[in-house]
């Protein structure tokens, strides 16, 4: 089987912008956000539905989501910061966190993908992040 993009990314085969990473996870800034701001929280242990995890990884995973979740409030100030697990578009089970400024058009933007975003800008965001954890 072939790794992910998101195993590539973790092994840095492929580049990524790291928020932060432990011997369980990585969270890195997504490089296609639907908002500012957004980032994808992954096991390294590649599984393709997120139920399949073992529960200490998936309680895991949830714990570093919250951590980032908070930082990402300070960092952003959004009205709101969401969580959605995915697994999609890419076969690798994720949370994706994406801090939510205008509720008006209700959450379905933000569950899709947006447009790629540049490295540099993708960097600054984190720095925001990790500055806040």
């Amino acid at each position: 089987m072939n790794d992910s993009i998101f195993s590539k990314i973790i092994k840095r085969e492929v580049p990524g912008v790291f928020v932060y990473e432990d011997d369980v996870c990585a969270v890195f800034m997504d490089k296609f956000p639907s908002t500012p701001g957004q980032t994808l929280v992954v096991p390294r242990q590649e599984i393709d539905y997120t139920f399949d995890l073992d529960d200490t990884t998936y309680a895991h995973l949830f714990a570093v989501a919250k951590r980032v979740a908070r930082a990402s409030d300070k960092a952003f100030a959004p009205r709101r910061t969401c969580l959605a697990i995915e697994g999609f578009e890419v076969p690798h089970a994720h949370i994706k966190i994406y801090p939510v400024h205008d509720t008006s058009r209700g959450l379905g933007p933000y569950l899709s993908s947006g447009n790629m975003a540049d490295d540099a800008e993708l960097s600054k965001l984190a720095e925001q992040i990790k500055a806040a954890l």
